[in-house]
């Protein structure tokens, strides 16, 4: 019996559908491998962004914690090109498998092509008057400062508006002092004329009454205030003869502007006082031990803006007279004991006279000569390291009133103390938080600038150069790869699909 023989028509029929079935497979594959490829797109513009931006300035970080990009790659000129070479570099290396350390024989799924790409927008670390790098340097002061520091930084500021308030009332009695004395001056004057006509119309030798005391205070003040404050509160020791050419820095030129924004995630007055503690830190002062840079008093400098160490600390011990003349004032005219000593001197110096307007305004003057005095010594005693309360009492004030008509001898022999109080650098920053912080932030990176330029491997560095972060975008061809089957089976044309891609980052 002969083998049943059986017709193929339901193979070959079955091979077709199977073959359209793999095309179908093949095309929702290839679908997928795009949407893969189009977020290959994103990951590789991320990276690329993020590598470029990995190119920071490492004296910069090193020496303030302060990340940005040289945007002249050290050359000194600014080129937004050169920047996009390295992007496009990183991105054409994150794009080829077989580029560098791959293997020739890998497969690569995506078939990504990189058409092109650009910085859009730049942010740079001196735009908004140097607002990234404040919003840097809060952010770091954030990280590393504990919380019951960060809490004392309140008291700092109390101490700031408490300085306000006090000099304000000292300037308004001052003035009013001021007014009274030359009103009472100028009526002892007519009361000596009147006692000379007196003593010529009786006919005899004009003998006019004397003061009781012999030597007035009040001389000896006014020849201090006539000498060079420095000379006095530094014991004529030798300051430092650094200068800088301020036309050249970042607070007096004019910088680039960038053309991105960045946000201000650190804003207010806690913001400020941690701002104003990075200067403290960052910066050193007159007193500090090491003072490299191309000025020795750079935290001097954020205050004064001058063009040498010299003329910044002359400007910064004026401020810190000020203050302390401010404190001592309302302290030693507040207190009883002070006044009436005071009182008495004055009486011994005009009493003669009859003139009770000429006794009171004199007394308030050796009292404002009295705190004059003390904040003389006050700023000797801080200049060497020494400590002095910013309010003062009994048993912290130094200057007697009988010595003060012997102050310059006193200030010769020297004076010392390092008791309780404030330091010199608690007093700046005191002066910081009297101030605003856009004229510091623009300060400060002007001694950035100037001490990486004395630098060998930052000799061209700029602080308009350097950027904080970038806005880029890519253009990309991602080509078909399984597409061939359905191409022949179901007519199913490839194409190349095209994508643009932004993206964006900035340190933090």
């Amino acid at each position: 019996m002969g083998g049943k023989r059986e017709k193929g028509s339901i193979t070959v029929f079955l091979s077709l559908i199977c073959i359209l079935f793999l095309a179908l497979i093949c095309t929702a594959v290839e679908s997928a491998r795009v949407q893969g490829a189009r977020a290959q797109t994103a990951n590789i513009t991320g990276m690329g962004n993020f590598s470029v931006l990995g190119e920071f300035e490492k004296e910069l970080l090193d020496d303030y914690e302060i990340f940005s990009l040289d945007g002249s790659y050290g050359k000194g000129s600014f080129s937004v090109d050169e920047v996009n070479s390295h992007l496009k570099t990183f991105l054409t290396c994150n794009t080829d498998p077989k580029e560098g350390i791959f293997s020739a024989a890998c497969f690569d799924p995506w078939k990504l092509q990189l058409d092109d790409s650009s910085v859009k927008k730049y942010a740079l670390l001196t735009d908004d008057s140097g607002e990234p790098f404040y919003q840097q340097a809060v952010a770091y002061m954030k990280a590393n400062l504990g919380v019951e520091a960060a809490g004392m930084l309140l008291h700092y500021k109390e101490d700031a508006d408490k300085v306000t308030k006090r000099q304000d009332e000292y300037e308004r009695r001052k003035q009013e002092n001021e007014s009274a004395l030359a009103d009472a001056e100028r009526a002892r004057d007519e009361k000596l004329k009147q006692l000379e006509s007196e003593a010529e119309a009786a006919g005899a030798e004009a003998v006019l009454p004397q003061p009781a005391v012999s030597s007035n205070p009040l001389k000896e003040i006014a020849k201090l205030r006539r000498r060079s404050l420095l000379d006095i509160v530094t014991g004529n020791k030798a300051v430092s003869g650094k200068s800088v050419f301020t036309w050249s820095l970042p607070s007096h030129a004019w910088n680039r502007k960038g053309t991105m924004k960045i946000r201000r995630e650190n804003s207010g007055g806690t913001a400020d006082l941690m701002f104003r503690e990075y200067l403290l830190n960052y910066f050193p002062n007159y007193t500090d031990e090491s003072r490299e840079g191309k000025l020795a008093y750079q935290l001097e400098y954020i205050l004064g803006g001058k063009d040498s160490d010299k003329s910044n600390l002359k400007y910064t011990v004026n401020r810190l007279l000020l203050i302390r003349e401010g404190m001592n004032y309302l302290y030693c005219s507040g207190d009883v004991t002070m006044n009436s000593q005071a009182g008495s001197l004055a009486f011994a110096m005009t009493g003669f006279l009859g003139i009770p307007a000429l006794t009171e305004a004199t007394k308030h003057a050796l009292l404002l000569a009295w705190a004059y005095g003390e904040s003389l010594i006050d700023l000797r005693i801080l200049l060497n390291k020494g400590k002095v309360p910013l309010s003062k009492t009994a048993a912290s004030w130094v200057l007697t009133l009988e010595n003060l008509g012997y102050l310059s001898d006193i200030l010769t022999r020297g004076v010392s103390g390092s008791g309780s109080g404030l330091e010199y650098r608690d007093y700046l920053r005191i002066l910081l938080n009297l101030g605003g912080t856009g004229k510091q932030k623009m300060r400060a990176l002007d001694m950035i600038q100037a001490n990486l330029r004395e630098k060998g491997v930052t000799s061209k560095f700029k602080a308009e150069n350097c950027i904080v972060g970038i806005e880029t975008e890519t253009k990309w061809t991602i080509k078909p790869v399984f597409f061939s089957l359905a191409q022949a089976v179901m007519r199913i044309r490839g194409e190349n699909v095209r994508v643009t891609q932004t993206g964006s980052m900035v340190y933090e």
